[in-house]
């Protein structure tokens, strides 16, 4: 059965002595929010659509989250992808989509099925679309299919894209209407972690795709003979294969052990070649106070306020990479000056913040 996640309404505390002329309180909306991709399984997508729901039942609104038990994952252009084919999924989607509620949040809407079928259902509220990809497959497939992607977007009432980067991959397909909010993340675990670094501990943290760029990241090891590196997410044979004794590779690892090992880690390294809109687990880090070194890659710059919060290098390369992180593993005050300007940047990308920027367009639809 597809898992349909029910969040508890909060209620916050009556008050007491309210004065009769005060406005009345903005009444609750109901969000049922659509998620293609399986929400057991690591991803951005996932932890900004679960971070959102919750922040918005926080506000005191009712927000559930339908995301299929069944996918297909298949590897799509470097990446990889969820499809949605199994009957039993598309039936509790329409289950899903007939209980009642007033916006219909729908991410990623043209990964099949389950965001073209929600885009088509009759009869659904004002309905919101969130796409997120930015990688140049995204951008072919949006200029191929842009004589069938574009009447579907436009059947929704508002267009979201989760960065500039993914604006300009989906442009052939929104045109110029499109509403730029940032991905969220609950920054609570990662918010005043209280660090003990392990000496000269490099962490990475994400799956082992070509365009994340770890076989870079291993290239730049090799200039740091000193350095050790934890990885944290599945890995090929390949990989395996080049990783030498100062690489600990842990495969996958559940979200919410994530702050446990940025608590460790001397520093994060991001060496991504392209295709991401905005990089959530480099929010992460930034958060936990981890000195970050990362690609100099659009959406890495928006994460970091343009470069400010983090070391940048040219994508692609591990000699630059490596004298990044060398700077970072040899020099404390460097370190805690990142360290500072990160927590502050990651702030921007709080769940409650960004709930309400969704909030705002949800009762424009109202």
């Amino acid at each position: 059965m597809a898992r349909h996640q029910r969040h508890t309404k909060g209620t916050p505390a009556p008050t007491p002595f309210r004065r009769l002329t005060t406005e009345p309180k903005t009444p609750p909306v109901r969000i049922h929010h659509v998620l293609p991709y399986d929400s057991q399984q690591p991803g951005g997508v996932q932890t900004h659509t679960m971070a959102l729901s919750e922040a918005l039942n926080k506000l005191g609104h009712e927000s559930h989250v339908f995301a299929p038990s069944r996918p297909v994952r298949l590897g799509v252009g470097g990446t990889r992808a969820d499809l949605t084919w199994h009957p039993l999924d598309l039936f509790a989607l329409r289950r899903f989509l007939r209980t009642p509620h007033d916006i219909l949040h729908i991410q990623e809407p043209m990964l099949p099925l389950l965001g073209t079928l929600s885009l088509l259902h009759p009869g659904a509220p004002p309905t919101v679309v969130t796409l997120h990809s930015a990688e140049p497959v995204a951008r072919r497939f949006y200029r191929w299919t842009r004589p069938v992607s574009r009447p579907l977007l436009n059947r929704a009432d508002a267009i979201v894209c989760a960065s500039e980067v993914s604006h300009e991959t989906a442009n052939a397909a929104t045109g110029a209407d499109a509403t730029i909010i940032y991905p969220c993340l609950d920054l609570s675990n990662f918010r005043n972690l209280q660090r003990n670094p392990d000496p000269q501990t490099i962490l990475f943290v994400g799956r082992d795709e070509p365009r994340k760029g770890l076989p870079i990241l291993l290239q730049a090891l090799e200039r740091l003979p000193d350095a050790q590196l934890v990885v944290a997410g599945p890995v090929t044979d390949a990989t395996r294969a080049h990783a030498n004794s100062r690489v600990t590779l842990l495969g996958p690892v559940p979200h919410h052990e994530i702050a446990s090992l940025m608590r460790t880690a001397t520093c994060a390294a991001f060496p991504a070649t392209g295709g991401e809109a905005l990089g959530l687990v480099l929010v992460e880090a930034m958060a936990a106070g981890v000195p970050v070194a990362a690609s100099d890659i659009d959406g890495y710059r928006i994460a970091t306020s343009d470069g400010a919060a983090a070391l940048l290098s040219t994508p692609g390369d591990p000699n630059a990479l490596a004298a990044n992180l060398l700077r970072l593993l040899s020099d404390t005050r460097l370190r805690e000056q990142l360290a500072d300007r990160g927590r502050q940047t990651a702030e921007r990308f709080d769940s409650h913040a960004i709930a309400q920027q969704h909030l705002d367009l949800y009762r424009s639809l109202l």
